[in-house]
């Protein structure tokens, strides 16, 4: 499917801008869409987003979002165009400078690493203040959020990861009910969190960092998660754990926005960890990575240095 995006996406550009891109490239970091840079020889580059038609509601959640969290000062490009109805639904969107944090941020001082995560802190702070109804899990508007309460979500979670671990045979299933038991045995203070709305994909991918090392913005956002809002912060640490990079980054968020780093946080990052095993071996969209055995024990090693930190 890439070549027929590809054109589709020079297509769109050329429609949108009225000139013909100079050069074409896409994106390799996401897993859901065909999203490519088109460049131009004497105006700002554009981001055309394609999805095939199952992402039709992302589209549309990524537009409704935009004319929530943009007038409130969350930084999102702006959107120039849309089809959301088409047989392959696009956004066009204003090219924030820069690239994404997770292939810079090792080259990055520990200033810079702490005004980014301020800035992410701050985007989520004001996420925090919009809109919930009481439901937790993902949505694009907090009534469509799909569980009664928060262990449900890290239940589901587990499961898929569960589910895809099986399959793939590259990792042993029973790390999960490890995580599993653990967080069972603090269900009753997990079953107290409310749904506080958060941008749940802030992570190395999406946020958006200058060529000076500077914070541009955040990209891809299709729908909210309503919950604990460290999440985020807990799937950055895994990736940063078991990928390699500055894990002070995390530190720093954390300190800013006022949250705990305790088993809890902790437990989620293991969560997340597997989630990141159950990836290997999976095909999504062509972007996902090679399953290659020093990344595999590099994220077993990570996992156990989690479980010990979350005292299990």
């Amino acid at each position: 499917m890439t070549a027929q995006t590809e054109r589709l996406a020079a297509e769109i550009a050329t429609e949108v801008s009225g000139h013909r891109p100079s050069g074409l490239r896409r994106f390799t970091t996401g897993t859901s869409h065909y999203v490519f840079e088109a460049q131009f020889a004497n105006r700002p580059s554009l981001v055309v987003r394609i999805g095939d038609q199952s992402a039709r509601a992302e589209m549309e959640g990524a537009v409704y979002l935009s004319g929530v969290l943009r007038p409130l000062g969350v930084p999102l490009p702006e959107i120039l165009a849309a089809n959301v109805d088409a047989a392959l639904p696009w956004l066009v969107l204003q090219r924030f400078p820069g690239a994404d944090l997770g292939s810079v941020i090792a080259d990055l001082t520990v200033a810079q690493l702490e005004l980014i995560a301020i800035n992410v802190s701050r985007a989520q702070a004001v996420t925090a203040k919009t809109a919930s109804a009481g439901r937790h899990g993902y949505a694009v508007r907090p009534e469509q959020a799909p569980y009664a309460s928060w262990p449900q979500v890290l239940e589901s979670s587990l499961d898929r990861s569960r589910q895809r671990i099986t399959s793939a045979r590259l990792f042993d299933p029973s790390m999960v009910d490890i995580v599993q038991t653990a967080l069972r045995g603090r269900w009753s203070e997990i079953d107290r969190i409310e749904p506080i709305p958060f941008l749940h994909d802030t992570t190395t991918k999406n946020v958006i960092v200058a060529q000076d090392g500077s914070f541009s913005g955040i990209v891809d956002v299709d729908n909210l998660c309503f919950g604990d809002p460290r999440y985020p912060a807990a799937l950055t640490l895994a990736v940063l754990l078991a990928y390699g990079g500055p894990v002070e980054y995390v530190s720093a968020w954390l300190s800013y926005a006022g949250q705990q780093d305790d088993p809890i946080f902790r437990l989620y990052v293991c969560l997340f960890l597997l989630d990141l095993m159950a990836e290997h071996g999976q095909i999504f969209n062509g972007n996902e990575r090679p399953s290659l055995p020093e990344a595999r024990s590099s994220l077993r090693r990570a996992f156990e240095d989690s479980l010990h930190f979350a005292g299990v």
